[in-house]
This record gives structure tokens, sequence and C-alpha cells, in this order.
């Protein structure tokens, strides 16, 4: 009996043991199979070559292993508890995984330099470190299943040691990653991805493992990282970018020539050891110094959403990027304008942004100007407010034609913005603010090109009456401003196309402004003085502003922006203050121009007057007598 319960025991033994070893070796297993999943699809990086050293175009870093800041003496881990990262306590120098593991929000890296004003000082440091301690190029590959959507994401990510770009900063994050069917690393090895995804900045771009955009040497997928910004593209071009969040927006750079850089692969573990060599995967604040808006210091792979929730990350991502044409003449170029006028616009708008007493300041003096410029105008502005009051009930009649426009535009805005092709230009620019913003000032200059056509004509025909002393009407006004609506819409073609075209062009923006004001009065050159056709009228027009373009271009921002401005900023008001809803504001907005439209046409018209006026005592004025002992003008 003994013997049977000893046996019984050995055999329990055995057999938990052997479950045991067999456990193991699936671990083992399962394990080998991730890194061969790993290895098989590794990235291969074409980064894009510097032509000399601190060459800003080029790409100075490429995907470095952590160590190159982890147990660096030269490096800081700080906590932010006081105003400035120049006055907050170190807490370590040369700070190790172990270190950083279990660290929160609160703490950061600090690294020698100055990312508001980079220099050559962060790429000398990498360079040198490289050098030091023979760093590799190297990615570090995450593997997430997801048995809620029953797929498998392979993601590789790329630690930089300076974001070189129009929002720079201490350290950059990026990714890219592989989608396949299933669960199970092993089986994912016999299979190929079913679709890929490229991290650029906030968003992302993906595509089908088959798509033709899509570079692979066998299974290793071709990456083309920003220079500066290190966004990840599918090819080499110049493609059009935001920052995270929307910021730094401006150029990615992957054009050739470029480098071909193979990436040694570390897979790291989804429960990393606080002692172990990947206890970094465990840190809570940020991989740079600590500053104000887009410079400052991003937080780890770890506490993003591509990390834990990779499907509802790349959910959104495009299907395509928007490049800017590129262009090989010798010297400058548009391609180079626009970037670098993107640039320089995009860390304006960054320094306002982060530094209160500028902003302010700036605030300050467009309102001293905008105050100025009324003071400048009153009689002007007297004279249309005088006429616009004397006949209230007719031109708040035409006025009132605005609230339909403004309904139909803002049903507009809403469609467009969640359907192609409006959709997709959100989608190219991150679903960022400054892309909805961007549609929705798509959206709102063809509302104003409706109100030029449809708002405009009857309020210069009512003008036009009461100069000729004629009763006015709503219904007259409608009826005789029509009659030339051919006209005026053939004129707001050519202007609107010719200006498009000049924008578009880039180097043609200040020709295109200049126009802009010599043409703005052709609707009142058909209504009041008859043109025969668009052309003509523009030809008139501009005859007007000849020798007074500065007084028309005040006038222009006088009257344009009391059209334009009172009626967002009175929606914005009862948003913040009213808490009113967004169609709301909207509707309101739309019957503060019913008001503010016609006012502005007043204006416009009446400044066209004087134009006119002034021009006429130009040409009829005798000529001038010579002063004593001036030659006489030879004879032509």
């Amino acid at each position: 009996m003994i013997r049977i319960r000893v046996a019984t025991m050995v055999a329990v033994i055995v057999a938990v043991f052997a479950g045991v070893r067999v456990d193991g070796a699936a671990a083992q297993s399962s394990a080998s199979a991730e890194q061969q999943l790993a290895d098989k699809y590794a990235p291969i990086a074409y980064l894009k070559n510097q032509t000399k050293e601190c060459d800003k175009k080029g790409e100075a870093y490429f995907p470095a292993p952590v160590e190159s800041v982890l147990g660096n003496p030269a490096i800081a881990l700080k906590q932010a508890t006081t105003d400035s990262s120049a006055t907050d306590p170190v807490v370590k120098m040369g700070p190790t995984a172990q270190d950083l593991a279990g660290k929160d929000d609160t703490y950061y890296l600090d690294f020698p330099g100055n990312p508001r004003d980079p220099g050559c000082t962060y790429e000398k440091d990498f360079k040198a470190l490289v050098a030091q301690n023979n760093l590799q190029p190297t990615t570090y590959a995450h593997i997430v299943p997801d048995p809620v959507h029953d797929q498998l994401f392979l993601q590789y990510w790329f630690y930089y040691y300076f974001n070189d770009w129009n929002n720079g900063h201490e350290t950059d994050w990026e990714m890219i990653q592989l989608v396949f069917a299933g669960t199970d690393p092993q089986a994912a090895l016999a299979a190929t991805p079913i679709k890929v995804g490229f991290a650029q900045h906030g968003g992302g771009e993906s595509s089908d493992w088959t798509d033709d955009k899509l570079g692979k040497e066998g299974d290793q997928v071709d990456v083309h990282p920003s220079a500066g910004s290190h966004g990840t593209y599918y090819g080499f071009a110049n493609y059009i970018g935001w920052g995270e969040g929307g910021t730094g927006f401006g150029c990615d750079h992957t054009t050739e020539p470029a480098t071909r850089v193979p990436l040694n692969v570390v897979l790291v573990p989804n429960e990393p050891d606080a002692n172990g060599p990947f206890a970094w995967l465990l840190y809570g604040g940020r991989w740079g110094q600590r500053e104000k808006s887009e410079w400052n210091g991003p937080k780890g792979p770890n506490l993003g959403k591509k990390w834990g929730e990779p499907h509802e990350a790349m959910a959104d991502w495009r299907t395509s990027s928007l490049t800017v044409p590129a262009s090989k003449t010798i010297g400058p170029n548009a391609t180079d304008f626009f970037c670098g006028v993107a640039a320089a616009g995009s860390k304006i708008v960054a320094r306002f942004i982060s530094t209160p007493w500028l902003l302010v300041t700036a605030f300050v003096a467009i309102l001293a100007f905008f105050i100025g410029l009324f003071v400048v105008k009153r009689q002007e502005l007297g004279e249309a407010f005088g006429t616009y009051f004397g006949h209230f009930r007719t031109f708040l009649g035409i006025g009132a034609f605005t609230i339909p426009i403004g309904i139909f535009y803002n049903a507009l805005a809403i469609l467009v913005s969640e359907n192609p092709p409006m959709e997709w230009v959100i989608k190219w620019f991150n679903d960022t603010a400054g892309a909805r913003l961007t549609a929705a000032a798509i959206v709102g200059g063809f509302q104003q090109l409706s109100m030029i056509l449809l708002i405009a004509p009857p309020v210069i025909q009512a003008v036009k009456d009461l100069r000729a002393g004629q009763q006015i009407s709503i219904r007259r006004s409608f009826r005789e401003g029509y009659r030339h609506i051919v006209s005026l819409a053939l004129a707001l073609a050519i202007v609107a196309v010719v200006l498009l075209v000049l924008v578009l062009v880039i180097l043609g923006v200040p020709v295109a402004i200049w126009l802009a004001v010599r043409w703005q009065f052709f609707g009142q050159a058909i209504i009041l003085d008859d043109a025969p056709s668009g052309a003509q009228a523009i030809a008139r027009s501009s005859r007007a502003v000849t020798g007074r373009w500065w007084h028309a271009l005040g006038d222009s921002i006088l009257w344009q922006l009391f059209a334009l401005i009172p009626g967002p900023l009175v929606g914005a008001l009862l948003m913040i203050l009213g808490k009113a809803t967004v169609e709301w504001a909207n509707a309101f907005s739309s019957i503060v121009y019913a008001i503010t439209v016609p006012i502005s046409v007043i204006g416009l018209t009446f400044a066209y007057l004087r134009y006119q006026h002034r021009q006429a005592l130009v040409q009829s004025a005798p000529a001038p007598d010579l002063p004593a002992g001036a030659p006489e003008a030879a004879p032509a």
C-alpha cells in the first residue's frame, strides 16, 4: 500500500515536472517565434544624406539604441518642481534604465543644449556618442496580440537623439507596424501581413502589404524617415506634415540622395522587469528637456495609444500623403520657397503661443492698428452707417438673404468635412485643428464669393438709386441688381481664377494682393457705370484705384474685416460665455452678417465713387505752369 502511494506521488511529481518542462519548452518556442517574426520583417531605413556637417536639410541622426542616453553622465534626470527647467532639481546625472523605472510624469531627461536654439550641439554630441560607444542603428520590436480584433501587431519603434525640425525637441520616438490575421506569432511566420502602417508625428499612413507604394527587400520593409522630423513615409518625396497635436507645420523631406541603413532588431517584452535591461519601459516621464509647447520632450512609446491600443490608433490613418512637387531649377525655386515660408511661419506661431508677453504685444499692436484705421476712416464709416440706418428696412431686407446662404454653407461645411475629398484633406493633415480650420476656411471662402455675387449687387443698386434721387425698395434692388448677374459672375470668375493661380504659384502672392486691391470694385463698375462686360469692369476698377492703391487697401481691410469679423466673433462669444451649441452660434453669426455685409458693400461703393471723382478731377485739371527757367517738354 505504501509502495503504491509512493509510486503515485512519484508519478504526480514526474507529471508536474514534465508539465513544467513542456510549458517551458512552449514558452521558449513562443519567444523564438516572436524573435523570428521580428527579424523576418526587420525594416531598412533610407536616411537623407547631409552635404556637410550640421546640414539641416539632411538627416544627422539614425535610429539609435536608448543606451545613447541611459548611463550618459552628461544627461540629467530632473523633476519638475519649479517654474523652469533651469531651476528644477537634478535627481541624478547619468540615470540608468533602473533609475527611470517607476518614475511618474513629473520627471524628465535634460540633455546638454537648448531645443529652442539647437545649433549644432545635439548633432555633435550624438556623433561623439556613436564614435565612443560604437552605437549601431537599432529598432525596438514590440509584438501586441489583439484577441478582440483577432489580430497581431508587429511594431518597430525608432529612437532618435533629437528632433531637429520646426518643432525641435530632445528625443524623438517614431514607429511602423505590420498587422497579421490571428494572434499567434508562430502562425504569423507562415503568413503575410494584411496591413502596414507608418506613423507620421500625431497621425499616420496605411497600406496593404501588396500596395506598389510599399517598398520591400524580400520581406524587409523600406522606411523613409523625413530628415530632422523622422516621420515615416513610403517613398522619396517632399511631403507636407504636421507635428504632434498640429504643431510644427512644414515640409517633410525624404528625397534622394539617401543612405540605405539596415537596423538591428531588439525584441522588447510586454511586461518588462524593473531590474532588467528594459526597465526604461516602466518610465512615466519625458525623454527630453521640459519646455513649453512643441519644444517639450516627448513621453516614451509605452505611454501612447499606439503601444497599448494599436488597432484604435491606426483606425483613422489615411491611405496617402500630400506632397510638394519637387523643383529642379538652379538656385531658389518654388518648393524651397514654400517649405521655407512654412517653416518660418510655423516657428513664428510657436514663439507667439509659447511667449505670453510677445503674444500680448502683438495683440496690442494689431488692436492699435485697427483703432487707428477706424479713426482715420471715421468720416467714411459715418457716411456708410448713416446711409444704412437712414434706409434700415430696405438694407436689412437685402441683408437677410445672408441667413439662408449661411445656413446652406454651414450644412455644407459639416457635409464635406465628413466625406471625400475634404475628409481626405483633413486626414492628410492628421485631423488637427489646423486641418479643420483649413477646411472651414475653404468653405468660408466659397460662402464669401456667394455673398459677393448674391448680396452685393442689390446693395450697390440701392446706392445707385439713392444717388439718382429714386425711391429704393428690396424688390427693385434685387431685380435691377440681378440684371447684371451674368457679367458679375464672369468678372468674379476671372478675378477668382487669376488670384488662385497666383497664390498657388507662391511667388505670385504679392502680385495677387496687388491685383485683388485693384480689381475689387468690378461689381460697382458694372452696376454704377454699366460696364458692358466683366473684363471691362475689371479694367474700370483698376483705373479707379490708380494712384490710390494704398487708400484702396485701407478701405478694403476696413470694410472686409467689418463684414467678416463680427459674425464669427459674436458666435464664439456665445459659445464661450453663453455655452451655445456650434449650430446655434453659426446661425446667430448669419444674422449678424445680415447687418454687416450690406454696410460693408455700402462703404466700398462710396470708396469707389470717391476714387472715380478724384480721377475725374485729375483728368480734367489744367496743366500746371512750369517754373521759371524750366525747359519745355520735347515733342512726342
